[in-house]
């Protein structure tokens, strides 16, 4: 008997070593937008992965991986690409069978740890498949025939700041912003939609990312007339309340709190894919020094005191005249745009105010006057 536990020890500490040399796998997430599926895996650093793709069938192979136990469920999951999940094992690597509903082009690539997350990141996008042809027509269609023209109607894109992997600002209470955003866009969305002679467009309308420079392009590809970006912000200091709105400086921000939001908001290489910031691209360049940018800027001003105006009748104002920053979602050429962060998501009383829907109404409401009387 002695022999046997002395043996059945040894195993079990083998077993354990074995187990702590190889890559653990954290946790799996996925998001669903209108053009692809993203699943983001937290693993250790040197992940060993490979990908082999059929026509309905997406094989991921993580050498010398552990799987944890908590982690197990969520893999099984379901959308418009992927039909079924399935995990075996040969020998010491780890398959991740996806059964899609499609053929989809795959990419993948690992992150590095940043201030929101801990952990390296493994991503693998699932992109719909579209031919060139059909792109160069959709946009030679968009340039000769922009919404606006055809409707007549005043477009006013309304973009939810971040999504998906990008959680935004984290609440008191752990309230999420990129979930409160996405509400009060909506809410929003629906009043300028039921008013004559003007029609809102959203930049996401679920819990994904959009990389900051494709939401201007949205906004260009819609011939928007102005662009409003929706935040709640965080700071270490609870007490501090109030909504602010944001007009673009290309200087960067005029103030240190301005500057330390820009580098919160601007970043764009942590949640997955590699875009370039708007500064590299020379062709909004170009337009951005355009004579229009005087023009933008001065009408961004006025949208911005007419919103504030309004929000004021609703709470406090954290700043009583719009600031200046460089946010990359304001540098939409020619098109007036600000950022309006809505309240403090770190302060209690304003995260509780912000996860009301009434409250929430109130904001879009005051968002929407605003609008409104920046119009007449």
């Amino acid at each position: 008997m002695r022999q046997f536990l002395i043996v059945l020890l040894s195993y079990l500490c083998l077993g354990s070593s074995y187990a702590d040399n190889r890559t653990t796998l954290y946790d799996f997430r996925f998001w669903t937008s209108p053009e692809r599926t993203r699943i983001v895996i937290d693993v250790e650093k040197g992940v060993r992965f490979s990908i082999k793709k059929d026509k309905k069938k997406v094989t991921l192979s993580v050498k010398n991986a552990k799987l944890l136990s908590s982690t197990y469920d969520k893999l099984f999951f379901k959308d418009q690409r992927i039909k079924k999940t399935n995990i075996r094992r040969d020998k010491n690597t780890l398959l991740f069978l996806f059964k899609t509903l499609g053929d989809y082009t795959v990419k993948s690539y690992t992150l590095k740890p940043n201030k929101k997350y801990k952990h390296h990141r493994l991503v693998v996008d699932l992109y719909d498949k579209k031919s060139k042809a059909v792109k160069k027509k959709t946009t030679k269609q968009k340039i000769k025939k922009p919404l606006s023209a055809k409707s007549n109607k005043k477009i006013i894109l309304i973009d939810p700041g971040h999504g998906g992997e990008d959680p935004g600002a984290i609440g008191y209470k752990h309230s999420r912003e990129k979930y409160i955003t996405l509400k009060i866009a909506k809410k929003l969305a629906k009043k300028i939609n039921q008013t004559k002679g003007m029609k809102a467009i959203l930049t996401r309308r679920g819990d994904y990312y959009v990389g900051l420079t494709k939401r201007i392009r949205i906004a260009q590809a819609n011939n928007a007339s102005l662009f409003i970006s929706i935040h709640a912000d965080a700071v270490e200091r609870r007490s501090a309340k109030g909504a602010s709105v944001y007009t673009l400086s290309e200087r960067g921000g005029s103030t240190q709190f301005a500057r330390r939001l820009e580098r919160s908001q601007n970043t764009v290489n942590q949640f997955g894919g590699i875009e370039n910031l708007v500064d590299k691209d020379k062709y909004l360049n170009k337009i951005l020094w355009d004579f229009s940018r005087k023009d933008r800027d001065i009408q961004s001003q006025k949208l911005g005191f007419k919103i504030l105006k309004q929000m004021s009748r609703i709470g406090y104002l954290y700043k009583k005249t719009p600031q200046k920053a460089g946010f990359v979602v304001l540098k939409t050429p020619a098109i007036p745009s600000v950022l309006v962060e809505t309240a403090f998501i770190s302060n209690p009383n304003e995260e509780s105010r912000l996860n009301n829907p009434r409250e929430q109404d109130k904001i879009a409401n005051a968002i929407y006057k605003g609008i409104l009387n920046y119009y007449k």
